[in-house]
């Protein structure tokens, strides 16, 4: 009978069911094939290859198997695979009085519903499951990281074709067999070259470096490689037109936990322990090539790398952490006892980079403005607003709020002048060290109301417009907070009326240069 588990219900029954953990046995040989080449009529992959390399050479460093039970399969048709498979079953058939055993096999390449694609050769998939399921070892897992991608990742198997089931039979001989496959039924499967590799593939090889322990418990199951594999899958996926699903597959009637790799006691690796559940970007300092990302499962959660210099950004939600990280053998350095460098993202998109194109923010500002009408002397307000940011430029939209209580003077009796103003802004942000500095244009619009509140005198309403530049200087403080100061000259237009005794005297459109100076709070959302 064969069965077809989906994705989230095998997470599910993985994270409940009670099981013991068993870790791969020392008779534990590993067959990795990789190819980048497939059909003549399909693109050639970068990456499958060197794939297939990385995933060996972890089960090495991180499993403790042995570098003589370790067989690599590169760049060859179906008759060097198969000869390959033949070989292995024959080692683990010859130690067979050693112990218990177990046999993992990755592949990565070109395939499509029914093949393998190797060259321009086809070897059948029913082929490849039924040598694994009849090797003599009594843990038998098979990684297959093939099907279709488009966009800008290469085509793992371009062709379209029926779904590329994982069926798991019901019989003695799968017992202790598991099938984890990059993608469910017609989906693609994705290179990325800023991974430097298949989507799939770099995040099982983070996962067994330990992103996977969830439970913290210093070593990495088959089930928590799954579930970190699937979910870290399907979040980079989520930046293409189509999702990505792992699947998963195996005998149910096995309960135990394998074991696939170990943390905690890696001497000859350093252990990185990262902070709370943020994206991490992990690079070799030296080469500048992307060594992993990583969004772990839990806060405190360690990755173990070869020993050498990183650069570590933790993506927060307003702002990116910097980190210069050294790693030593058999050391623990913790990321949050480092010092970090903080790029907010406003920066970041005014750089063009991260993973947002803008970043909105709100601003609450007092304000003083130069005298308007003659006599009235600085006008006090507040002026409160929003800003886009973009890479090229910054816009906002603003209102202001100003109330000037006058005294009598010049034959002038006392009164209360308001205004209402609704401006717009753009002005080009420059960056630097210790703060963000801004040139660009303001325009207002306004509405004036003027109550006396003496005499017999009606209140008089008018509307003015100004138009001026902007010189604005902003420093950041913590958690999007941020001091801003802005001043700028302008030039405003305003209708005023002279009356004497209440009958209006004078009426005419004047014009005046004047300032403005504000200064407050704004927050980046």
């Amino acid at each position: 009978m064969a069965r077809r588990i989906p994705g989230w219900l095998a997470i599910g029954l993985l994270l409940v069911a009670p099981r013991a953990a068993q870790a791969l046995p020392p008779e534990t040989w590993v067959l990795v094939i990789g190819h980048n080449a497939g059909d003549p009529d399909e693109v050639e992959l970068l990456y499958a290859e060197q794939d297939a390399q990385l995933i060996a050479d972890v089960l090495r460093s991180h499993g403790d198997v042995r570098a003589d039970r370790i067989t690599r399969v590169l760049g060859e048709g179906p008759a060097g695979v198969r000869a390959a498979l033949e070989k292995v079953s024959a080692d683990i058939a010859a130690h067979a009085g050693d112990g218990p055993s177990a046999l993992v096999v990755y592949y990565s390449g070109h395939a499509d519903a029914e093949s393998l694609h190797l060259g321009g050769e086809r070897l059948p998939f029913a082929a490849l499951r039924g040598a694994v399921e009849s090797a003599p070892a009594k843990v038998r897992v098979l990684l297959v990281d093939a099907c279709r991608s488009g966009g800008v990742s290469r085509v793992k198997g371009m062709k379209p074709a029926p779904d590329f089931r994982v069926e798991v039979l019901d019989q003695t001989a799968a017992e202790g067999m598991a099938i984890i496959t990059s993608s469910a039924a017609s989906e693609n499967s994705m290179e990325s070259d800023r991974l430097r590799g298949s989507v799939f593939s770099h995040h099982l090889l983070n996962g067994l470096r330990g992103a996977a322990d969830r439970n913290g418990d210093g070593v990495v199951t088959l089930s928590e490689a799954y579930e970190h594999t699937y979910n870290e899958t399907v979040r980079s996926s989520g930046r293409t037109l189509t999702l990505q699903h792992p699947t998963y597959a195996w005998d149910v009637k096995g309960r135990g936990e394998v074991v696939l790799t170990r943390t905690a006691s890696r001497r000859n690796m350093g252990r990185l322990r990262l902070g709370d559940e943020w994206l991490y970007l992990i690079t070799d300092a030296q080469a500048g090539a992307l060594v992993a990302e990583v969004k772990p499962p839990r806060a405190n959660a360690e990755i173990a790398l070869p020993p050498k210099r990183y650069r570590v950004q933790e993506r927060r939600s307003r702002a990116h952490l910097n980190y210069e990280v050294a790693l030593r053998p058999g050391e623990v350095v913790d990321l949050r006892a480092l010092p970090a460098r903080e790029e907010r993202y406003d920066r970041l998109v005014r750089k063009g980079g991260g993973e947002r194109s803008v970043v909105h923010g709100l601003f609450v500002l007092g304000a003083a403005h130069g005298e308007i009408v003659d006599g009235e002397g600085v006008m006090p307000g507040v002026v409160v607003g929003y800003v886009l940011d973009t890479r090229w430029f910054s816009v906002m939209v603003r209102g202001r709020l100003g109330l000037i209580e006058a005294d009598a003077g010049e034959g002038r009796a006392p009164r209360r002048h308001e205004v209402y103003g609704l401006g717009l802004g753009l002005y080009r942000a420059i960056d630097l060290e210790w703060g963000t500095l801004a040139l660009g244009v303001l325009g207002e619009a306004a509405w004036h109301r003027q109550v006396f509140t003496e005499g017999d005198a009606a209140e008089r309403s008018t509307t003015s417009g100004g138009f001026g530049a902007l010189l604005s200087l902003e420093r950041a403080l913590a958690g999007g907070l941020g001091l801003r100061l802005e001043t700028g000259p302008m030039a405003i237009v305003l209708r005023q009326a002279d009356a004497e005794r209440g009958a209006q005297t004078t009426d005419a459109l004047e014009a005046d240069v004047t300032w403005w100076a504000a200064g407050g709070l704004t927050w980046r959302l």
